[in-house]
């Protein structure tokens, strides 16, 4: 794919909308993308951080290590983010992540996609703005399974 196509496929990601042309291609010169196969993981709860992921085509699984094994707690899907969280905090992977379908993702090196992020204030904003969703969206779930009982 070319630098062209893929700046394409990544100015419409929410998160890269705003940045400038510059910025983006900066970030995608370093950047690897990555087949995933049906039931793959892209990386396990636990491991270590080097990488942020664009989705681009494909829907990949959160997963949750429990007691009673991987807890599925949300769905990723083209244009969505995975592996911010671990590159903000520094971090391991707070979650697992394993493709549903057969998946393409781009890959951004932490110390890039960190750079990048936080040198657009309107970006760090909307990146702000998209974890403080996740996290609410992430934390009802979790009360939901506590009610069922399949977290003890």
């Amino acid at each position: 794919m070319s630098l062209h196509e893929e700046y394409e496929l990544l100015s419409r990601i929410e998160l890269f909308e705003k940045l400038k042309p510059v910025q983006l291609k900066r970030l995608i010169f370093v950047s690897r993308r990555y087949q995933i196969e049906p039931n793959e993981y892209l990386f396990k709860q636990g491991d270590e951080m080097s990488r942020v992921f664009a989705i681009i085509s494909g829907e990949l699984s959160v997963l949750l290590d429990s007691p009673s094994g991987e807890i599925n707690v949300a769905m990723h899907s083209t244009g969505d983010l995975v592996g911010e969280i671990a590159a903000i905090s520094g971090a391991a992977r707070t979650a697992s992540i394993r493709a549903n379908t057969y998946s393409e993702v781009i890959g951004f090196e932490r110390d890039q996609f960190v750079d990048t992020v936080t040198s657009d204030p309107p970006t760090a904003l909307r990146l702000m703005q998209l974890l403080s969703t996740r996290l609410t969206y992430q934390n009802n779930q979790l009360r939901k399974l506590a009610q069922t009982g399949v977290l003890t």
